[in-house]
């Protein structure tokens, strides 16, 4: 994945109590990045977790794991992604 280095002003609190250097740190901001990208429907979910270098039900499990619902996506979405995970799953056995 190609990278790029931005700087962000964050309120003081933040720089006081986050571990900035901790990757998983680093995994998550960026991952919460590209959620709002998803969530604003400026790229896939699939998008995504191919930018994280995960799969992408990986990728959903993560957000879940922070809180963050995969599901204000419609039924049928999350049918085909469910769909889609699984033959991801299947072709890497």
């Amino acid at each position: 994945m190609d990278v790029v280095r931005i700087e962000l002003e964050v309120p003081q609190v933040l720089a006081e109590y986050a571990d900035i250097n901790s990757e998983s740190y680093k995994k998550k901001i960026n991952q919460i990045m590209l959620y709002e990208l998803v969530k604003n429907e400026k790229i896939s979910i699939g998008k995504a977790a191919e930018a994280m270098g995960m799969r992408k039900i990986d990728f959903i499990t993560d957000l879940g794991k922070m809180d963050i619902p995969y599901f204000d996506f419609s039924m049928e979405e999350l049918m085909e992604d469910v769909q889609n995970a699984h033959l991801e799953s299947e072709d890497s056995e």
